[in-house]
């Protein structure tokens, strides 16, 4: 079937690309492209060369289609295909709608008549397709995005969690309570990987539940007992000490009788941001080593920014006060809004732990409008604020001590 190069004039109606958009950019759409047609490599590689083998400004040009007329010939030398894998793809392509084959009877393809008749694979149906492809590609990166996001807050829960149950196996070896929460931890997968969005909702909904167990049973301890723990107190003071011993072996630390040698024997998830675990270090070092025990949750809630305090009551629910697990948790959800990128908050994590990291975020967000001196680009301040915690600088007290005062009526 023969094909007309250019309709005649005033009559410029083949689809073009949107606006400031080039034949590269369709290029960087194949990944989604192959996705959503379920290319295999082969054939997704075959596209990608027809497209390069089109002139550039025939995909900006209402009055042509991007034509690739290699023959099937060259194009299988370039692809390291026989000719007739390439006939395999081009027929592929063409029933997905992403090309027109516009050849001679005779399976000619070029340009004659002065470039009047055009023959070859159009792919004007891709020029076609590419606003929906970048809605598409648009809407995966945004739900990979929320997925690694979930996969952060999982692990960041799993930690809380850990501690909690440690916590509870010292001062209640035997009750009902650690011995579920530890069977359950011990139940996590060991992994995060093909987990999709639905199921690690699942899993931070159970996580959450759980957390919310283990503090409420160390708080109904500390009541009983006289010892005052109220809220996350001690949770806050252990992001200031040393947790360099592995999740996956026995603790070092005496056990009292009755616990388990190896009670906190547990799987942890592996993987460079599902499960990593990162190993606090003493930023502190030289202060006070009880100093966080004065910020309650009521103090540090009522130093938030509006924003936060929005987080925190979407992920606190129907609880009073926010827990540890709610201070980490938002202060994840937050990042996006902050222009933080999520590589800085591992850093962070890495250098301080979760929860400092979230208390650093909460006094970066309160200080975006300080009259005074504004923090303008918080995640630059936020990786800052690890460095110094990695040289055991960082003064995370004053710069909440003043957050708080500044609260109070």
């Amino acid at each position: 079937m023969l094909r007309l190069a250019r309709p005649p004039r005033g009559e410029a109606d083949h689809p073009v690309l949107p606006k400031g958009l080039q034949r590269s950019d369709v290029e960087r759409l194949l990944p989604t492209i192959r996705r959503v047609y379920r290319l295999s490599d082969a054939c997704a590689l075959t596209l990608l060369v027809f497209v390069q083998c089109t002139r550039p400004s025939d995909w900006t040009d209402p009055t042509a289609d991007p034509v690739c007329h290699a023959t099937q010939t060259a194009l299988a030398e370039r692809l390291g295909l026989t000719p007739r894998a390439v006939r395999y793809h081009e027929a592929t392509l063409e029933r997905a709608g992403l090309l027109r084959k516009t050849t001679g009877a005779d399976g000619s393809r070029g340009r004659f008549a002065g470039g009047q008749v055009v023959q070859g694979l159009s792919l004007a149906p891709l020029v076609a397709l590419v606003p929906a492809l970048l809605e598409r590609a648009a809407a995966d990166d945004a739900e990979r995005l929320r997925t690694l996001g979930l996969k952060r807050q999982c692990s960041a829960a799993r930690r809380v969690l850990k501690r909690s149950v440690e916590r509870l196996l010292e001062v209640a070896p035997t009750a009902p309570m650690a011995t579920e929460l530890l069977a359950l931890y011990a139940a996590l997968p060991r992994r995060y990987d093909g987990m999709d969005g639905p199921a690690l909702d699942a899993l931070l909904s159970q996580l959450d539940e759980a957390v919310e167990k283990g503090l409420a049973a160390l708080d109904r301890r500390a009541d009983s007992s006289g010892v005052s723990e109220q809220d996350f107190r001690r949770s806050l003071q252990d992001t200031t000490e040393n947790h360099a011993e592995s999740c996956v072996g026995s603790s070092d630390r005496p056990k009292p009788a009755g616990k388990p040698a190896d009670a906190s024997l547990v799987a942890a998830p592996v993987g460079a941001e599902e499960g990593r675990e990162p190993k606090a270090r003493d930023f502190q070092r030289g202060h006070k080593p009880h100093w966080l025990e004065t910020f309650t949750p009521r103090r540090l809630y009522a130093a938030c920014s509006e924003d936060m305090r929005l987080y925190l009551d979407g992920v606190k629910g129907a609880r009073i006060l926010p827990n540890e697990l709610d201070f980490i948790r938002a202060a994840l959800m937050i990042l996006p809004d902050l222009g933080i990128n999520a590589s800085a908050w591992d850093e962070a994590s890495e250098a301080m732990g979760d929860l400092a990291a979230a208390l650093s975020v909460l006094v970066i967000d309160a200080r975006r409008f300080d009259p005074v001196r504004p923090i303008r680009s918080p995640g630059g301040a936020l990786r800052s604020f690890a460095r110094l915690a990695m040289t055991g600088k960082l003064n995370l007290a004053g710069s909440l001590i003043g957050l708080v005062e500044r609260a109070q009526p």
